[in-house]
């Protein structure tokens, strides 16, 4: 048998070591977001964490497809021939085990994070794989009967955790045999599978330039892959660039909106702070202080556009549970009133509409100099009036109950 044949291929070891690596990492994270999550001070760290855990075992699922594939076209080298029977049939068993859980591992996370449901209460957390993209939850469990939802997510996360524990066992095993066979029988067993390959006289040789050089390049990769999970984690959320705005103007008034006004909101999610903006929203501002019983101001808010610069909250935010921006894509804002405080401000009554429930806001302030035409206040928008987040966190053990809006708005008069 030549050294080729004795080797693993270079596909198959970096397979094997971008899988186990990831699974080791997993299997830490798992074990330390379940427990940082009840924790005040850690849990938004820990929600954070969840969604690489998520991300990372959806990897592990998608190399495992491409490792059975490769290994079904490429069959691993023969063990050595001193091998006893029993050993032959134990790599062999243990490989197959491993295979089975490098599959039934990610996939039985993937069930139990479709369901949507955590403990006794239903859960709205979508699946971003490392931020870049939302991933589709299995089999619609996320629409079904809430008895349902709590009954898989039961089950698959008991299973979950009992593979992952079957996991560990194995790969000690794994790791045993392993070193048996480097420090004990001193075969080739460990070193075929390492960057540096068995020459026939037992002894390691360098690999052939090509296939060296992608091998530690490879190995570069995934060291590199590991750092950008965990700045993934760490990293402050990044601010909503100010080229996302597009902010318009109603027919019908005679003032026109500047693209440098905002509407801003803020609160609290698992204790860490955040603040954004609607990036996308139009109003309409008929005023004139001689004619107060025509002036109006009208608002139209895409709920869709909510960005706070965390991928997270702006992929939860439009889902039916919170704004629902499918059937309601927008908000209204209606003034109710328009009274005279003098020195050439106004305060502008109105109500504000969300997933049809109108909401009486506290009054704005209406100012005028000149041709320039400011609107200046902060309203407090109580989630359970406009039913937003209720059914997964009612008691806003995680969001707070109270978001204020700040309006920053500037407008010019018409010609």
């Amino acid at each position: 048998m030549n050294a080729r044949a004795a080797q693993y291929s270079a596909v198959a070891i970096l397979l094997h070591w971008a899988i186990a690596a990831a699974i080791v990492g997993n299997v830490a994270l798992g074990w330390w977001m379940h427990r940082g999550i009840d924790v005040p001070e850690t849990a938004a760290r820990a929600i954070a964490v969840f969604q690489v855990h998520k991300s990372l075992g959806l990897t592990v699922l998608a190399l495992s497809l491409l490792r059975l594939a490769w290994r079904l076209r490429h069959p691993p080298p023969p063990m050595p021939m001193a091998a006893p029977a029993w050993e032959r049939v134990a790599a062999r068993l243990t490989h197959a085990a491993f295979y089975v859980l490098m599959l039934a591992i990610p996939f039985s996370g993937w069930l139990y994070a479709s369901a949507q449901w955590r403990g006794t209460a239903p859960l709205n957390v979508p699946t971003l794989w490392f931020g870049l993209f939302q991933v589709p939850h299995l089999f619609g469990l996320d629409q079904a009967a809430q008895g349902t939802r709590a009954a898989v997510a039961g089950i698959t996360l008991e299973t979950h955790e009992w593979l992952a524990w079957g996991a560990i066992a194995l790969l000690a095993l794994h790791v045993g045999a392993a070193l048996k066979h480097q420090l004990g029988d001193r075969d080739v067993v460990l070193s075929r599978m390492l960057p540096l390959a068995p020459a026939p006289g037992g002894r390691p040789q360098p690999r052939e330039w090509p296939r060296s050089i992608a091998l530690w390049l490879g190995s570069a990769a995934i060291v590199l892959a590991a750092v950008a999970v965990g700045w993934a984690v760490v990293k402050p959320p990044a601010a909503v660039p100010a080229e996302a705005s597009a902010i318009g103007d109603l027919p019908g008034g005679n003032w026109s909106v500047d693209p440098g006004s905002e509407i801003r909101f803020s609160g609290a999610h698992a204790g860490m702070p955040f603040d954004g903006r609607f990036t996308r929203w139009r109003a309409g501002i008929r005023f004139d202080p001689a004619d107060l019983a025509s002036a109006s101001v009208t608002a139209e808010i895409e709920t869709a556009s909510a960005r706070d610069g965390n991928p997270l909250h702006e992929e939860t935010l439009p889902q039916p549970e919170w704004f629902d921006a499918g059937r309601h894509p927008l908000a209204r804002f209606r003034s109710t009133g328009i009274q005279p405080r003098g020195d050439g401000r106004f305060e502008l009554a109105g109500t504000l509409t969300i997933k049809d429930r109108e909401l009486v806001l506290e009054p704005l302030t209406l100012a005028v100099d000149g041709g320039r035409l400011t609107i200046t206040g902060s309203v407090t928008i109580l989630r359970r009036d406009a039913d937003l987040g209720m059914e997964s966190d009612p008691a806003a053990a995680y969001v707070s109950a109270a978001i204020p809006v700040v309006v920053q708005l500037q407008a010019l008069r018409r010609p």
